[in-house]
């Protein structure tokens, strides 16, 4: 969808956003030059990284490409969606990080069957509120009972586990953080830090 003037709520990324436009519009009307097959925007902290950090960040990139397109489908014949969404995508991601967990939720520990997955049952859960860190990014994400996801309210995950399901249920709840981590190691590493949060 088209973003409409100062929606994004940052003058100095709509300023670039805009001159990124006026070059492509520039570059489509010069007759030699022509529209372009791939635009490629790099940011100033990808220039630091030498041609070998930047070709495997392209190789991520291109995988994680692959990835979703491999989840589309899969949520086309398995589960029935005709048009999966990015938010359906993101929601099978997650689904698909609590395997090790045995496919249940970090907070309550409740299993989620597949037929249920995109179910109003269970929502996609900031970890840290958006109302205290503006993270939209999916190292701020899990799935959770929608009803815990109503209780938590505000909280962080550890300050809620900790306040509303007690002592024990914290341990525990630490306890399924740390095997993630252990299994996933450093791809989990911002979740970890997120979920531990206090």
């Amino acid at each position: 969808d088209e973003l409409p003037k100062n929606s994004l709520r940052n003058p100095v990324v709509e300023k670039i956003l805009n001159q990124l436009v006026n070059v492509v519009n520039a570059i489509i009307k010069d007759p030699t030059l022509g529209r372009p097959d791939e635009i490629r925007i790099e940011l100033a902290r990808e220039l630091k990284k030498n041609a070998k950090e930047r070709a495997k960040l392209t190789l991520d990139v291109n995988k994680a490409k692959d990835d979703h397109e491999k989840f589309r489908k899969t949520l086309q014949s398995e589960f029935g969606i005709k048009n999966p969404t990015r938010n359906d995508i993101i929601r099978y991601k997650l689904y698909l990080e609590l395997e090790p967990n045995g496919f249940k939720t970090l907070y309550t520990n409740t299993y989620i069957t597949p037929e249920k997955l995109f179910s109003k049952e269970f929502d996609i859960e900031h970890i840290i509120p958006k109302a205290r860190l503006f993270d939209d990014s999916f190292s701020n994400k899990t799935l959770e009972v929608r009803q815990a996801n109503i209780d938590k309210s505000d909280e962080t995950a550890y300050d809620y586990v900790k306040n509303t399901l007690g002592e024990k249920a914290l341990a525990d709840f630490i306890s399924r953080v740390e095997s993630l981590y252990d299994f996933y190691k450093d791809k989990f590493k911002a979740k970890y830090k997120k979920l531990l949060m206090k």
